[in-house]
């Protein structure tokens, strides 16, 4: 009875290998000492503890004899393929393989010590340097500041010169007025003396006949000068201009005529060689019922030419300013002339209106020279051609005198000007190009300190490691801001 039960007592493998003694629980029936149960149990222990040794052992050596037949079959295969293509390469012509030259560490070395040395002398191919500077500004400001110009080119100030054109204008205008009249045209012609060098008088009320054969009567005495020659022995006439009017009244007479001839001198040889040509035309001349230009008409006229005429005509000067002057929109007069006794057939008529601009042209290089001069008195003579003073328009100019007469014959013009400008400084690009070429780039600064038109500048050189501005002129780039 008691060996059948220790006979049926299995180990739990799944959670103990062996089992304790105190783990053993007996039928309470039995009395068996424990002695017995002792010894039992350690022969069982020792069963199972060299059967699971076993076990181990037996799996063990089935792992490592597949992984030594698979590496032995792999190796036998390698040893194989190297064999038969050792077969191969016998029955074909060899090619000697040379021994690598240089050890693969030895040759990385190599090629970067090769691109290294590329970049620095390609750096020294394509070595540049970049100067960026920004001039120096300064602004003037003038309220009414006193000038004087002399139309003097040698001296030191301000230079001018006069421009005086003329020009005639046709208005159309509705004549309200009329009355009946007998009026002659009146106009101006020149006579000229060819005859001889003695001075040949006319009296006043000469009649003389143009090449239509109307007849004219001189208003004054006059006295032609006579010829004079020159070195070639070529005849300068002499002459006079004389005003002239018509025999007849009525409109016939008004128009231009080209050749006078005094009716006194006919059939003999004073008639060709005593002569006289149309200066202004011939007008004025009417009779019977005619339109006349009234005080009203007359303001519209002048309003019309200050505000129309003189702008318009004041567009077409500027166009003719010659380069190097300047032409200021209040520095000059402007005239105009309209017929006294005007007068039409019909209401609707054109008037001539005679205009005549004169301006003040000012040199402009005179004028900056100047204004540097008084506005910039510190500033040294070999600075001053570096300063640029480029918006003289800005300025306003005014006569000191309003009624400052323009004329050929004026040799000085006292104006102010108004306005802001500003002095730029133009540094030289091509001299300071000459003085970096070869220095170091920390030495640059105290180029640019002798150049007092410098306000700042920056040097980038290529390449980076570069410590020296090219010596090539040619390499560096100078912008001015």
């Amino acid at each position: 009875m008691a060996r059948r039960i220790i006979e049926d007592i299995r180990p739990n493998t799944r959670k103990k290998i062996i089992p304790s003694m105190e783990e053993v629980v007996l039928p309470s029936k039995i009395n068996i000492p424990k002695e017995y149960y002792r010894e039992k149990f350690e022969e069982i222990k020792e069963e199972k503890i060299e059967e699971i040794k076993k076990e181990i052992k037996e799996k063990v050596e089935e792992k490592v004899k597949e992984k030594t037949e698979k590496k032995e079959g792999v190796v036998e295969k390698y040893f194989k393929k190297k064999a038969l293509e050792r077969q191969r390469l016998q029955r074909t012509p060899q090619v000697k393989i040379e021994p690598p030259i240089l050890h693969k560490t030895t040759l990385v070395i190599f090629i970067i010590m090769i691109i290294t040395g590329g970049i620095y002398w390609g750096g020294e191919i394509f070595q540049k340097a970049d100067v960026t500077i920004t001039s120096k500004h300064q602004l003037i400001t003038y309220n009414n500041k006193q000038f004087v110009a002399l139309q003097d080119s040698n001296s030191d100030s301000i230079n001018f010169e006069i421009m005086i054109t003329s020009d005639k204008k046709l208005k159309n205008v509705t004549l309200t007025d009329s009355k009946n009249v007998s009026t002659k045209a009146e106009g101006s012609i020149i006579l000229y003396n060819e005859f001889n060098a003695n001075p040949q008088k006319l009296s006043a009320g000469t009649f003389l006949s143009d090449n239509n054969g109307k007849a004219y009567k001189t208003d004054k005495i006059v006295t032609i000068p006579g010829y004079k020659t020159d070195k070639n022995k070529k005849i300068i006439p002499g002459q006079i201009s004389v005003d002239i009017t018509a025999f007849l009244p009525g409109d016939a007479y008004n128009g231009s005529p080209t050749d006078f001839h005094i009716n006194s001198f006919k059939d003999t040889t004073k008639y060709l060689k005593i002569y006289g040509k149309l200066k202004t035309p011939l007008a004025g001349g009417a009779i019977g019922l005619v339109y006349t230009l009234n005080d009203s008409d007359r303001s519209e006229i002048n309003t019309m030419a200050e505000l129309t005429y003189k702008e318009d005509f004041l567009n077409q000067v500027k166009a003719l300013v010659p380069p190097g002057y300047i032409l200021y929109p209040n520095a000059l007069s402007f005239t105009y002339k309209i017929g006294d006794n005007i007068s039409s057939k019909t209401p609707n008529t054109d008037i001539e209106i005679d205009e005549t601009l004169s301006v003040v042209l000012l040199k402009e290089k005179s004028l900056v020279d100047n204004i540097i001069k008084i506005s910039l008195p510190n500033i040294k003579s070999d600075e001053t051609k570096e300063i640029k003073i480029s918006d003289l328009n800005n300025l306003a100019f005014n006569f000191t005198n309003k009624d400052q007469l323009i004329t050929k014959d004026i040799s000085s013009v006292s104006f102010a000007l108004s306005g802001d400008i500003n002095a730029i400084w133009n540094p030289d690009v091509e001299l300071l190009k000459t003085k970096l070429t070869g220095i170091n780039k920390n030495d640059v600064s105290s180029i640019f300190r002798q150049d007092h038109g410098i306000a700042s500048a920056l040097v980038k050189i290529f390449p980076p490691w570069q410590k020296y501005v090219p010596d090539d002129i040619s390499k560096i780039n100078v912008v001015v801001n």
